[in-house]
């Protein structure tokens, strides 16, 4: 029974040559976004609860919680991004553009309704005082800076300004320049491919009596244990099935 581990090399799989088996090329899941000098990185430790990232080149998708650091972005709604798009980012160097929806509660329309309601109540109120939508009061202040707004009143507001404040709230575009730095990913996608193996007994369609187990197979789950779980499943099918043949 094989239980290795993922192997971040396709090479380092060549001495499973022997046994037949196709090996799908690995990859690294479950990896942060970095973005290099970004200006963002100033506010690490802002966690937001409830935002949505885009990635428009693969027209995909993520919602949840999202953390700032001091080289990027991480959190579920990144780490769940990047476990999806393991391959599509590998293949593209992980440059790519993001859009960020940082109140995933709102759409672009209605944030720019609920800030025109804002606005009519709290007209004499310094917009970058108090945030208008459910996140960090640092990352208000930071888009808001970002948008132009200097020391304005809510009233005083140039159209143009108040503009890109909604866009820069409900589709912040960033560029991503890397990932988490070699070793530090949390999983492989890639390795042994599933088709040869039976999943009831984790045993090789190839060869009988050959077993895997764990990430050496080409599964990779997202956060919340998933991976955890594959193990110690896998682990457990193949266990019984040698043990029952054993006996017999």
């Amino acid at each position: 029974c094989l239980a290795t581990g993922g192997y971040p090399k396709e090479d380092q799989y060549n001495w499973f040559s022997g046994f037949g088996h196709t090996i799908v090329k690995p990859v690294p899941s479950l990896f942060t976004f970095n973005a290099p000098k970004h200006s963002i990185t100033a506010l690490m430790g802002v966690s937001v609860p409830e935002a949505e990232i885009r990635i428009p080149a693969m027209k995909y998708k993520e919602k949840g919680p999202l953390l700032i650091t001091h080289w990027g972005l991480s959190g579920p709604v990144v780490l769940r991004s990047s476990a999806w798009c393991a391959r599509e980012l590998e293949s593209l160097g992980y440059d790519v553009r993001i859009v960020i929806n940082w109140c995933a509660a709102y759409n672009e329309n209605s944030l720019r309704e609920q800030l025109l309601s804002y606005r009519v109540n709290n007209g004499s109120a310094k917009v970058k005082l108090r945030a208008a939508i459910a996140i960090p009061q640092r990352l208000w202040e930071y888009l808001a800076g970002e948008s132009g707004v200097l020391d304005q009143k809510w009233s005083d507001l140039p159209a143009v300004i108040f503009n890109k404040l909604v866009k820069n709230l409900a589709s912040y575009e960033m560029d991503i320049k890397g990932k988490t730095t070699f070793k530090e990913e949390f999983v492989t996608a890639g390795g042994i491919q599933l088709s040869e193996v039976d999943p009831n007994t984790m045993e090789s369609r190839k060869l009988p009596h050959l077993y895997f187990a764990g990430e050496v197979l080409d599964v990779d789950g997202i956060t919340g244990g998933y991976n955890f779980q594959h193990a110690w499943t896998s682990g457990y099918n193949a266990a019984v099935d040698i043990a029952e043949k054993s006996l017999n």
